[in-house]
């Protein structure tokens, strides 16, 4: 699956591909031998830089720009993927804001993008990636959260996004098995977000079994396994 030849390559796309956890899991990709398509919103310059770094690795790349919360901008990425490459073999749905907000706070404009980005978004983009993945098969890899499962009150409509995610996974793993597999990852404290306090980073690693924060490559490394996972569907 590493050969030179491009038709022979496997290809993916990772959504919100250019930072963070979506960088780790693109270079992840890259280095395991996967073609990778990136896609940004805001993140251009960021985008740019990673692609370069994966182009140093020898895979083709190709950048792609959309905001996830209009569908027509999702059928416009996957109408120029396709020209592009015409199939696809994975899909990384990373892409996914992070706002905190108290109960009362919760604007319904605020709710509703975050529902269109962080839920519709990877829903639109799962139907139109199976679409280039049939009949030959492939695999979505959902990233969730370990909010899905617990109460973040500051983070309510966040983690009702992320409970979202994990219900499509099962239902898109039973509607498309056995040719399209779906599974999503949730990972625990994972790059907290910018300007956590030292005292927060404390506090979420003592939560954890394993008494510390997680990395983004524990993350690409989870992608990783599930891509390639071929009776794992649904999990």
């Amino acid at each position: 699956m590493n050969s030179n030849e491009s038709g022979a390559r496997r290809r993916a796309l990772v959504t919100g591909g250019a930072v963070r956890v979506g960088a780790a899991i693109s270079l992840a990709l890259a280095r395991s031998g996967y073609d990778v398509a990136v896609h940004h919103h805001s993140s251009g310059e960021a985008a740019a830089s990673l692609l370069s770094r994966l182009r140093d690795l020898g895979v083709q790349v190709l950048g792609l720009k959309a905001d996830l919360a209009v569908p027509d901008e999702i059928r416009r990425l996957f109408a120029r993927l396709s020209s592009e490459w015409g199939r696809l073999d994975l899909l990384v749905n990373n892409a996914a804001i992070f706002p905190s907000a108290g109960l009362a706070e919760v604007e319904p404009a605020e709710w509703d993008r975050l529902f269109a980005i962080n839920l519709r978004a990877p829903f639109l983009c799962a139907r139109e990636a199976a679409a280039l993945m049939r009949p030959d098969g492939g695999s979505i890899v959902n990233i969730a959260d370990v909010a899905a499962f617990e109460a973040w009150p500051s983070y309510t409509p966040y983690a009702a996004t992320k409970a979202g995610i994990v219900s499509i996974t099962r239902s898109l793993a039973r509607a498309w098995a056995p040719a399209v597999r779906v599974n999503a990852v949730a990972p625990g404290p994972v790059l907290l977000p910018d300007g956590s306090r030292e005292e927060e980073r404390r506090l979420a690693a003592a939560r954890t079994a394993m008494s510390r924060t997680g990395s983004a490559d524990d993350v690409a490394a989870a992608v990783l396994y599930l891509a390639t996972a071929e009776y794992v569907t649904g999990e």
